[in-house]
């Protein structure tokens, strides 16, 4: 190959995790390794890139303007495809398990942080979108919420300051989840 690659970028850290599920689906598992994750600084743009001898076999799809990029990929062709600009990234039919049973957050941000005023009290907006049941609500601090409604939206206060990783899990299929951080300001 000669030297291309492909960057994916967003702009928030939720649409990274989906976009990434994406590009791990496609590339064969020995080349996963591959994929170099950055943020751009104070957090506002995450990009993913993979150098073009990795590449997976035809099942991503990322259209521009009518385009499929990967398909008609030259090689040693730099894409760059911001998928925070309105632009879709998808995979073929069958090639990966499907995350629309995973529960995932509702909104954008996953939690308003500074309720009420208190800066360690945290709003969760949440749904299993598969709505196959419970969930399981892990705050990163020790506590959780277990058999929670299928979808909701929960109130939290954290003991103190600093970052915790929140995860929301599917009681029937706990690897049906998903996992994100939430920065308590002091």
């Amino acid at each position: 190959m000669a030297g291309g690659s492909l960057t994916v970028t967003v702009d928030d850290w939720a649409k990274m995790q989906a976009m990434l599920e994406r590009l791990l689906c496609w590339l064969a598992a020995a080349n996963r390794d591959k994929i170099q994750v950055q943020m751009s600084p104070g957090g506002r743009k995450f990009a993913a890139r993979i150098p073009e001898e990795s590449f997976g076999a035809g099942a991503l799809v990322l259209k521009r303007a009518g385009t499929d990029l990967v398909s008609g990929y030259v090689a040693g062709t730099n894409i760059v495809y911001d998928a925070a600009n309105g632009q879709a990234m998808s995979l073929a039919v069958n090639t990966c398990p499907s995350s629309a049973a995973q529960p995932t957050t509702t909104t954008a941000t996953p939690v308003a942080v500074n309720v009420g005023g208190n800066p360690r009290a945290i709003t969760l907006n949440y749904a299993n979108v598969g709505g196959s049941g419970t969930v399981n609500i892990y705050w990163g601090d020790g506590t959780s919420n277990l058999a929670a409604a299928e979808s909701g939206a929960l109130a939290h206060t954290y003991p103190d300051t600093g970052t915790y990783k929140i995860r929301v899990e599917d009681v029937s299929v706990p690897t049906d989840a998903v996992e994100f951080w939430a920065k308590i300001p002091g």
